[in-house]
């Protein structure tokens, strides 16, 4: 299998941010407060924080003023904060500032904004998703491309109070909420089309580590367990994607209980798969709580067991939903996903702070 690395020329120019381990225990105090933005308890924030909340800053100081106003919102901005879509900005319009108006400058401080929060997987599949919508952009330039991809900011950058960074556009949304050292992705949706290019001589699958260990997961169980897992022969589609904020499904299919040590293993590949577009830093807490959870955690899987990425698949636990949906709808089903991931006790957030 091809190991992806493709920049965008203007981005290879800015280094790589280093992940870094958590600066000593948090220190936990109760704020009183209570407001929509406000810690429901003060924790010191880590390094990894502080590198976030430091190129947030240095990006908004690049901008101009009427930039930094399409920018930023206030965190009580409860229509700002799910302004997100699969959709293009043409048939969903998004706020903020797009990546086509941005100067160079500009965009190589975002750039090392994304760096910071994501892991150096999260910038590829950013970048790479962006590159598949120029591709589209060819034959539709006005609804289509990477300069259509929107930045905002829900709530002031800051150390001491929750805020959310929203980049995305066409099959992309990603809402990084920092919350003094803690940073979640809930929710985020991720996908493209195409899944599958040719760049400078290279072939790209941006979804293949994650159909790869679904596979994995499927050849490892027992006919029994594939009986349970497998819910139907047909696909279905996205069932809490954009506009299903707060909202639960039953969970289907073969539970973890129902697994071997060995298969669990994989289940969490599967899991870590979707997750680490996450820092490592931010990223090992929320596995770990996956972890103590996974007795409870379902994989269910709607479809054909074959060509690989046909096939949608859902993971339903008390501390993680995450669907992958292909779309056929331009004749191939493994070319084009929608799919999502939830943290459901965590939406933005609001396990850290009051959103309204």
């Amino acid at each position: 299998m091809m190991k992806r690395r493709q920049f965008f020329p203007f981005i290879t120019a800015f280094a790589m941010l280093s992940a870094c381990g958590r600066g000593g225990p948090p220190v936990s105090t109760p704020v009183g407060d209570g407001a929509p933005g406000s810690l429901i308890h003060s924790e010191a924030p880590d390094d990894q924080s502080r590198r976030i909340v430091t190129a947030a800053q240095e990006f908004l100081s690049s901008l101009d003023a009427s930039q930094r106003k399409a920018v930023l919102f206030p965190f009580s901005d409860g229509a700002q904060r799910v302004k997100w879509s699969n959709f293009p900005t043409g048939f969903v319009p998004r706020a903020g500032v797009p990546w086509g108006k941005l100067t160079a400058l500009q965009r190589g401080r975002l750039t090392a904004l994304l760096r910071a929060v994501l892991s150096p997987q999260g910038m590829e599949m950013v970048i790479e998703q962006m590159q598949a919508d120029d591709i589209l952009a060819r034959k539709e330039p006005a609804m289509f491309g990477a300069d259509r991809y929107f930045v905002s900011m829900v709530g002031m950058p800051s150390l001491d109070r929750v805020w959310t960074l929203q980049f995305g556009g066409h099959h992309l949304a990603i809402n990084a909420t920092v919350a003094g050292p803690h940073v979640t992705l809930s929710p985020s949706l991720t996908g493209g089309e195409p899944l599958k290019f040719i760049r400078n001589g290279r072939r790209i699958y941006i979804v293949e580590n994650e159909v790869l260990q679904a596979q994995a997961l499927m050849r490892a169980l027992t006919p029994g367990q594939r009986k349970l897992a497998v819910r139907s022969t047909q696909k279905i589609d996205l069932v809490l994607g954009p506009g299903h904020d707060g909202q639960v499904l039953q969970p289907e299919g073969l539970p973890g209980s129902a697994m071997t040590p060995v298969q669990k293993q994989q289940f969490l590949r599967l899991i870590e798969a979707r997750l680490d577009f996450l820092n490592a830093d931010d990223l090992a807490p929320q596995v770990a709580a996956i972890r103590a959870t996974l007795d409870q955690t379902y994989f269910g899987w709607w479809g054909a067991t074959s060509p690989l990425g046909a096939a949608y698949y859902r993971i339903t636990g008390p501390r993680v939903l995450i669907e992958f949906s292909p779309q056929d709808m331009d004749g191939d089903a493994t070319n084009h996903a929608h799919n999502m991931f939830r943290d459901p006790t965590n939406e933005y957030g609001s396990a850290w702070t009051k959103l309204r």
